[in-house]
């Protein structure tokens, strides 16, 4: 058997935290896929109304970074959402300037009627975890967001 095959042992599949991060992502995300298919939303459609919802005048190029799209794809969801009547933009400032997006009562209310779901996935007992633990997962996975951002 070549060294290299020698490393790779259940154990060490197991030791591997970028791994089973994406492994862990797969059963959370059918979770949130189940909540959204039934609400007709994407999970970045849901982060587009969820950010407006916390930060009612943002332009499309912060709910770009803060959803973690390109600019392209921003302005082609934010099409989508506006056609959908839960959002709308203001007229287009002129160039270099932020489009403002803003939070229909539409949007509101599709919002309103996921949140009991979004909050039972991401309750601590729904992952297997204590209050304690949740927090400090949370903590944790942002760190390791803010430094994979950087790349």
């Amino acid at each position: 058997m070549p060294a290299d095959e020698e490393e790779w042992t259940d154990a060490a599949i197991s030791a591997l935290p970028a791994w089973t991060l994406v492994q862990a992502y797969h059963g959370v995300a059918r979770r949130f896929w189940a909540v959204f298919s039934d609400a007709n939303l994407g999970p970045t459609q849901f982060g587009v109304l969820a950010c407006l919802a916390a930060n009612p005048h943002l332009g499309q190029g912060e709910l770009a970074r803060r959803t973690l799209v390109s600019p392209q794809a921003i302005g082609e969801l934010m099409v989508s959402l506006e056609e959908r009547g839960l959002v709308e933009r203001t007229a287009n400032p002129g160039r270099g300037r932020s489009r403002l997006v803003r939070l229909t009562d539409a949007g509101r209310l599709a919002l309103r009627r996921i949140t009991p779901a979004i909050h039972q996935i991401n309750a601590p007992e729904s992952l297997g975890l204590s209050a304690s633990e949740a927090a400090e997962l949370n903590r944790l996975l942002h760190l390791v967001r803010r430094s994979v951002a950087r790349d």
